[in-house]
């Protein structure tokens, strides 16, 4: 019997300012806004009181929820590290990794330039990247069809 995951539904990000986050993700990586919603809950992950508004975006076959919490409303951005336990990215593939680098690398904050990573299974190019929220994002551009082997 095979798992019970189909595939990765969707990511999303808690972010300070949804409409800063919503332009950010626009224009950068081309995500539309499909839909959206305001909530009031009485519980979600445990607190009450809850309110949020949410914003759903789209771009190629990635979904991206964005989630501002109105309340609670702590807005401390703390700082992640990928080597961090517990701390996630979301991968974006990606065409022309060099020419979003050389556009946004004076205004966004890269971890590292694109690197070029080539193996038997792999030839792909990525990099690291921070959004608005300090949630590190991936680009990876593959250069050849990714096979791993199970």
């Amino acid at each position: 019997m095979g798992g019970v995951v189909q595939q990765i539904h969707h990511s999303g990000i808690t972010v300070k300012n949804i409409e800063e986050s919503i332009k950010f993700y626009g224009d950068v990586f081309g995500f539309k806004k499909i839909g959206g919603v305001d909530l009031n809950v009485d519980q979600e992950g445990g607190m009450k009181g809850v309110k949020m508004i949410i914003a759903f975006l789209k771009a190629g076959d990635a979904d991206l929820e964005l989630i501002e919490y109105l309340h609670p409303n702590e807005k401390k951005i703390k700082e992640r590290n990928p080597w961090d336990p517990g701390v996630q990215h979301i991968s974006f593939k990606v065409s022309d990794i060099w020419g979003l680098y050389n556009k946004y690398k004076d205004s966004i904050e890269f971890l590292t330039p694109p690197v070029d990573f080539v193996s038997e299974e792999i030839d792909t190019t990525w990099t690291y990247l921070k959004d608005p929220n300090g949630t590190i994002l991936e680009l990876s551009e593959d250069h050849k069809k990714r096979v791993f082997k199970t």
